[in-house]
């Protein structure tokens, strides 16, 4: 008889044990550990994830109800008070460090094919003020903002990081790694006259919306040719701020949208796209603002299992882990199945025996029998 592993079984083994494992010694996870290893919190983890549990309670109860698949996991029964210590108390460095090496295999063997962009934002994460007091940013408020550097083509996120949502924008940004040659996006909130000097010097692209009240003068005046394009100049920025900290010449584009007539204006050191070009880029920014709203629909990262703030960052890291498996997972059959219809599967069948691409092949539902069919079936008689 053949023998078929979980669907759960089936997306873990993109990740090697030993590749694991090497991770948590580097990270001395599983230093002075006598219970539940780094292995076993991810697994279980990762099973609440895709599982769509809601508590820790949830948890513990859904993963011991498959006690019979953890041994194939290398896992095993797991208590609450175990779990919950482990969340607050393991390196959550373990899971950022495992997010990218598996980043590295998603995004293997994808050739760039055209002039590499990149979309920047950031989230908000709201939690209770009385239960992680840690977070706290406002009056009556607490939360954390995941920071993002999205690929638009591939459709994975290239970079996080996890902050206080007091931390702007602009303070975070300054820590992402950017390419030379790349082409970054992104709105008005990463206004930063310092950083737009440090980009131009380091041969980094940015598109962004311009300040209303931004100060400049303009050098040059470039044909108008794109539809929708009311003016394109070459500036330079001639506020104190704006002198003292970028003397680059840069380009204004003044664009008006198609449908609402807003008038939206462009700031951007890209000489080489045209005007309409640079309009298209900016337009790209809905795809991470999509992104976001996908992961806190189908993942759990708007209620915590543990309180601590090593616990939030844990369970948001192991939520990109679980979304770069679903889009591995999304790329392995030719069919139009959305993301939002595989996580769908997945939770559904998470811990039964299927193939999983049989599971994620959509087949055609069953026709209308034949005359013949139907005639071979018994008739029932009511006496």
């Amino acid at each position: 008889m053949k023998h078929t592993n979980t669907v759960f079984h089936q997306l873990l083994k993109v990740i090697p044990r030993s590749r694991f494992e090497a991770v948590v010694r580097r990270n001395h996870g599983d230093h002075r550990v006598r219970k539940l290893s780094c292995w076993q919190q991810f697994t279980v983890l990762l099973f609440a994830q895709l599982g769509g549990c809601r508590s820790l309670r949830d948890v513990v109860a859904a993963w011991g109800s498959h006690a019979g698949c953890h041994y194939h996991l290398g896992s095993g029964k797991v208590k609450r008070s175990t779990l919950a210590d482990a969340n607050a108390s393991r390196p959550f460095q373990i899971y950022l460090e495992l997010f990218y090496w598996l980043l590295g295999q998603t995004r293997a063997g994808q050739g760039t094919g055209k002039e590499m962009v990149r979309l920047i934002d950031s989230t908000t994460i709201d939690l209770c003020k009385q239960q992680f007091e840690w977070a706290h940013f406002r009056s009556g408020k607490a939360g954390v903002k995941m920071h993002t550097v999205y690929d638009p083509d591939a459709k994975v996120p290239t970079f996080f990081s996890i902050s206080m949502a007091k931390c702007h924008d602009r303070k975070a940004a300054r820590n992402m790694p950017l390419l030379p040659g790349a082409t970054y996006v992104f709105d008005r909130a990463y206004n930063d006259y310092a950083w737009f000097n440090e980009m131009c010097e380091k041969d980094i692209r940015f598109v962004s919306r311009m300040k209303s009240n931004a100060r400049f003068e303009t050098i040059e005046t470039i044909a108008v040719t794109d539809s929708g394009v009311r003016e394109d100049a070459m500036i330079r920025l001639t506020s104190a701020r704006g002198k003292e900290q970028c003397s680059q010449t840069m380009r204004r584009i003044r664009f008006v949208r198609e449908g609402d007539d807003k008038e939206l204006i462009f700031i951007t050191n890209d000489l080489k796209r045209t005007a309409g070009e640079i309009a298209a880029l900016y337009k790209e920014r809905w795809q991470i603002e999509l992104f976001f709203k996908w992961i806190k629909q189908n993942l759990k990262i708007k209620t915590f299992f543990g309180t601590s703030e090593n616990a939030v960052k844990i369970q948001i890291i192991i939520a990109m882990i679980a979304y770069l498996l679903l889009h591995m997972a999304s790329r392995m059959v030719p069919n139009n199945r959305s993301m939002q219809q595989l996580a769908r599967l997945v939770t559904t069948n998470i811990m039964h025996r299927r193939d999983f691409l049989e599971l994620l092949i959509e087949k055609d539902p069953p026709g209308k029998p034949t005359s013949a069919e139907t005639h071979r079936q018994m008739t029932l008689i009511h006496a």
